[in-house]
């Protein structure tokens, strides 16, 4: 037997030693780029593998012979070649493979390669003229993302807000608030459905229309000047060379609703303009005019969400005409669960000069939401190219999103801080909120490339676009009834007085916003001092105009015939009438109501900018960028009210220039400085106390007539490096000076004696800090990641008082505080574990989000600013290909069950005692929110031809 094993040992190592390997690497013969999962067959042996994730194949212990290698791979010509293997002989041979699309007679077809491809997106971001990270379509994919918002989470020096479902809304770029980033679709700038801001609430864009989405970090004099924190440029699917047709179908779950019921209700009997639209500004409305059936919610258990899409596209008339279309429709369910204490508007002083002041909370608020989010978006694309020089397109979009949102509210008053040992009166109220909330763009661009002499091409656009927001009937019931602890000092038990109907508050609100633009760009190749320098100039016209409307009602309760209020019994059986003070009006108040405003807006743009390479490693780009904009608008606000209109006109100078060195093939040096400009909102300017919400629905909103725009520059330095594959590593460092930076704070207005959040100018901001991203394959093996560090620093004036108590005496001064922008977070990090094996078709990731603490709201007073807790986002998605059309996948967010958490950071006296409140998690800061949403799983099949 030992002699046995002994020989089968020798001679498997005779045979293993004169075994022969063949390895090398798949390339696209124009872009140079790694083909990953590429297919190799080595006949008559049979033996088959696929390109790694850096484009690298390996045949293993074949024996010596002559044989046929075949690489195919979507889209590319077959190779198929013949070779003799020697024994014990290691092959290194690299296929480049050509597109199957070759030159037909009358029109050429450049190879355009795969631009959804992680590859493309690797070669554009090294190609670009300034610092830009690109997400492509395939990373989207098998992320576990089915939102752009929530893709743009995963971006190198990128935050979201989160909305009401613990979904991403709002893009945070390099600690920047949303409103200094814009939005583009196809390079073009579109306008935002929001009530309130420019920029576009990225919740509205399914991931599945996107092709690919580029995020700027700086901006180049052809590039318009209002984005100091970024650009975020969605590329929408485009025609394909050969027809295309995919879709895909899922289906999910929210884990939220094995706790509790969804609410539901009935949208039917919402009118969608309010009474004085439908009858006239000065007709009374009647109580008839306000249905209730609007406000009867009821449950549904385990509501099951969906996901659907449709893409189809190709090319005819000898490849010259291209079309596609793409349709999306997701339907979700999803709330969170919140706890509130809502903070008084005044304070008593601090015990000292050197000591705090404290935040009382006299409210406890108890919520559940639920949210049905029925999300549409539709594409479609023709382009015809007449020959490689000219060509033009007509892209069409239409994006909605319409929100069902129920809110149950339980207020508890505490009377000061405690509630347990609290010996004198104790209300407590209920809400039932119902609201539709119906957004929408669509947007047309024209567009064509075009040359007009041997050096001299063209790019020029035509777009027209609009967004718009309704929330029809914003309705909320309330009841409420006295809590009558004992008076022993320990509250052992207590009785409770009736139920109550309190007034019923209805709204109205509904904005427009129209852009009509033109963008015109000269591109003049030539030779100076014998080198290439690329010289553009051109300029873009924009005009919008946003109409906005906003009508309040407040029906008050009809006494009982024996009482001074009426006994809750239902909903329906509530009986309502108009007068009796509390702004209970017919009329509503529309004719005085600053919401009801029109803004027209005028921006004329012209640019001039020159590439130069001073060598072939070394090139700038530089320019000077004009802009002028002419903003008017007239509210309803009465004549004697400061900001009722407003013309206002400025002109800004803004250079630019951006330098990039080779060090290598690989490696590059990148630096620039830009200055840009933020203009205000329209709502920022109008004095208008909105009450629509802003955030979570906790306070309202008002202009500041005298706002001014924002100037800043910004310097930018990066060093990158590509290697083989997907792989990539960049790291770099970032300053901005931020004049008259706009922020919202807490304040008191002359409308209201309650807090307002109010846009205001805070001096001069300085804002810095470092990016790392990288990105690395060990085989099937991968780890991608960032991190940035961002910090800021601005003074505001906030309130401080105090009791000396040397003397007793009262002092009431304002200081200067300094403190980080308003919602940036110091660190901001992404790590996503990846495993791509190409043989078995196999992708999955588990992908984890670090937002670290930021400022939520400015506060009234030195050091009680509302501060978010730091959190981490864990998710996980795994696909699986068969005969290379169909996949099978599943997407799971939030694993870990993160919360949404706002702190006051001061002594908590809330945390222990007999005025302990829910929630609390440290004697050190006060927990004033906690919102929790649960996991949600999506199980979904994907088709591909």
């Amino acid at each position: 037997m030992k002699l046995f094993f002994t020989s089968l040992i020798c001679l498997l190592s005779v045979s293993f030693s004169f075994a022969s390997t063949i390895s090398g690497y798949i390339f696209d013969k124009d872009s140079k780029e790694q083909l990953v999962g590429a297919s190799i067959l080595l006949s008559p042996r049979g033996i088959k593998t696929a390109s790694m994730l850096n484009g690298k194949y390996q045949l293993n212990n074949i024996p010596a012979g002559t044989y046929h290698l075949k690489v195919s791979y979507i889209g590319y010509k077959t190779i198929d070649t013949t070779l003799t293997l020697k024994a014990d002989e290691n092959v290194k041979l690299n296929f480049y493979m050509t597109s199957s699309y070759a030159s037909l007679s009358t029109v050429t077809i450049s190879a355009r390669g795969n631009r959804e491809s992680d590859a493309y997106a690797k070669r554009a971001e090294q190609r670009a003229n300034n610092l830009t990270n690109i997400v492509s379509a395939n990373s989207i994919a098998i992320s576990p993302d089915i939102t752009v918002a929530n893709v743009m989470a995963r971006v190198s020096g990128v935050s979201v807000q989160r909305g009401n479902t613990g979904d991403g809304q709002y893009a945070i770029i390099r600690g920047m608030d949303p409103r200094y980033s814009t939005t583009l679709i196809n390079g073009i700038k579109i306008p935002s459905p929001d009530n309130k801001q420019r920029y576009v609430p990225l919740d509205i864009f399914p991931a599945d229309l996107i092709e690919r989405i580029e995020v700027s970090k700086s901006l180049t004099p052809d590039m318009e000047g209002d984005a100091s924190g970024g650009v975020i440029n969605l590329v929408m699917k485009t025609a394909p060379d050969e027809l295309r047709l995919e879709g895909n179908a899922a289906i999910g779950y929210s884990q939220i609703f094995s706790n509790r019921s969804f609410q539901s209700f009935n949208t039917g009997s919402i009118n969608s303009r309010s009474p004085a639209e439908i009858r006239g500004l000065t007709v009374p409305a009647s109580v008839s005019d306000f249905p209730y059936q609007n406000l009867i919610v009821s449950p549904k258990k385990t509501p099951v969400n969906s996901n659907f899409n449709l893409t189809i596209g190709d090319r005819f008339l000898n490849k010259k005409l291209g079309v596609i279309f793409s349709g999306t429709y997701q339907n979700t369910y999803a709330g969170n669960n919140t706890f509130r204490l809502v903070e008084n508007a005044t304070l008593g002083p601090a015990a000292g000069p050197n000591a705090k002041m404290t935040q009382v909370f006299p409210e406890y608020l108890d919520r559940q939401y639920s949210s049905l989010t029925n999300r549409l978006g539709l594409i479609s694309t023709v382009d015809y190219q007449f020959n490689q020089d000219n060509s033009i397109s007509l892209f069409g979009t239409y994006l909605q999103l319409d929100e069902n949102r129920a809110r149950l509210t339980n207020d508890l008053l505490l009377g000061n801080y405690s509630y347990q040992g609290y010996t004198g009166g104790f209300q407590q109220s209920y809400e039932t909120q119902t609201r539709k909330d119906l957004q929408s763009i669509y947007s047309a661009i024209l567009h064509g490339d075009n040359k007009l002499a041997r050096s001299l091409t063209t790019d020029w656009s035509v777009a027209v676009s609009e967004a718009k927001q309704e929330l029809p009937d914003m309705a909320g019931f309330n009841t409420t009834q006295q809590i009558n602890p004992n008076t022993t000092g320990v509250a052992t038990s207590v009785s409770y007085g009736p139920v109550q109907v309190r007034p019923e508050t209805r709204e109205w609100s509904h904005n427009t916003d129209k852009d009509i633009s033109g963008y015109l760009n000269f591109h003049y190749n030539t030779d100076i001092k014998g080198h290439k320098t690329i010289i553009g100039f051109g300029g873009m016209a924009r005009h919008k105009s946003r109409d906005n409307f906003d009508n309040q009602y407040t029906l008050n309760a009809v006494p009982d015939p024996d009482s001074t209020y009426q006994k809750y019994v239902s909903i329906p059986a509530s009986k309502f009438f108009f007068g009796g003070g509390n702004g209970s009006d017919p009329l509503g108040n529309a004719a005085s109501n600053a919401g009801v405003y029109t803004f027209t807006e005028n921006v004329q743009a012209a640019y001039g900018q020159v590439k130069y390479f001073i060598s072939e490693r070394f090139d700038v780009l530089f320019g000077l960028r004009i802009e002028n904009t002419s903003q008017s608008y007239v509210s309803s606000l009465p004549a004697t009210i400061a900001g009722k209109s407003a013309n206002i006109s400025y002109t800004d100078y803004l250079p630019g220039i951006n330098a990039k060195y080779s060090l290598s093939k690989t490696q590059a040096l990148r630096a620039s400085y830009f200055r840009s400009i933020l203009r205000p909102a329209y709502s920022d300017l109008v004095p208008y106390p909105d009450n629509t919400g802003f955030g979570q629905d906790n306070f309202p909103t008002q202009g500041n007539p005298d706002l001014q725009h924002s100037v800043i520059d910004n310097y930018d330095f990066r060093y990158e490096v590509f290697p083989n594959g997907l792989d990539q590593f960049m790291v770099g460092a970032f300053y901005k000076t931020i004049n008259n930076p706009i922020e919202y704070a807490l304040v008191q207005t002359n409308f209201s004696a309650s807090l307002t959040l109010s846009p205001n100018n805070f001096g001069t901001a300085h804002n810095y800090g470092i990016e790392a991203v990288f990105r690395k394959f060990f085989g099937n093996i991968g780890i991608s990641g960032n991190y940035t560090y961002t910090h800021s620093l601005i003074n505001s004036t906030k309130k401080f008082q105090y009791i000396d108590p040397t003397d007793n005496s009262f002092h009431n001064i304002e200081v200067s505080q300094p403190r980080p922008l308003q919602g940036q977070a110091a660190h901001v990090g992404n790590v996503s574990l990846l495993y791509k094996n190409t043989k078995n078709k196999i992708d999955a990731q588990l992908a984890m989000v670090y937002t670290g603490e930021r400022i939520n709201t400015l506060s009234l007073y030195k050091d009680l600013d509302n501060w978010e807790r730091p959190t981490v986002n864990l998710d996980f998605s795994a696909q699986k290909e068969f005969s290379q059309h169909y996949i099978i996948y599943i997407k799971v967010n939030n694993l870990l069950n993160t919360p949404y958490e706002l702190i006051v950071k001061q002594q908590n006296k809330a945390y222990s005692g007999n005025s302990k409140l829910p929630l609390q998690e440290s004697p050190n800061y006060a927990t004033i929110e906690n919102d929790k949403y649960y996991a949600r799983y999506l199980l979904g099949f994907r088709f591909k031809f």
